[in-house]
């Protein structure tokens, strides 16, 4: 028993220095990170595409427009996923668009929400213009510089990397330490 547990703290130890040097390594070339991810995210859209039409043309006791929903799902998934692979980095930019717009509909939404629905306390209705300003404002910000948004997520998946390191590293000293 005690074999295993020094195997595992062990173990947990070189996980944790990995995901450190990985996090490092995504800091240090956000543009293969990105390019990475992009080929990820294709590959596994191709899959899931072939995946739904193959539930689509063998499922036999699901109705038949799911079936067919279900095949135009998968060949959609097939050609996003094409796209991703053939252009990473207009991929990147059409996320980061999209993202923008949802997030400008958003800050719109909360503006039109502070503005009109009185039946909120005054507090709330400031709370929500504010915040849709803000949203608003994030959205414009994403728009004109798309490489932002990609800059924080990459620094965000960084940091949560190399923070799950430290912690994993630390637990297993420590934890080995209070026994």
């Amino acid at each position: 028993m005690e074999k295993s547990s020094s195997l595992v703290r062990i173990a947990q130890i070189i996980l944790g220095v990995i995901a450190i040097a990985l996090s490092g390594w995504v800091i240090a070339h956000p543009v293969a990170t990105t390019l990475l991810y992009i080929v990820f995210l294709g590959i596994a859209l191709i899959m899931v595409g072939f995946s739904k039409i193959i539930e689509g043309a063998v499922l036999r006791a699901s109705p038949k427009s799911a079936r067919i929903i279900s095949i135009i799902i998968g060949i959609i998934s097939i050609i996003g996923g094409s796209f991703a692979l053939s252009n990473p980095l207009m991929a990147v930019v059409t996320l980061i668009m999209i993202l923008s717009f949802v997030i400008l509909i958003h800050g719109i939404g909360l503006i039109a929400t502070g503005a009109a629905v009185k039946t909120l306390g005054k507090g709330s209705r400031i709370a929500n213009i504010i915040l849709g300003i803000l949203a608003v404002v994030a959205s414009i910000a994403l728009h004109a510089v798309p490489g932002l948004a990609l800059a924080i997520t990459l620094m965000l998946l960084s940091i949560g990397l190399l923070f799950n390191g430290i912690a994993s590293i630390i637990s297993r000293i420590i934890g080995q330490r209070l026994r």
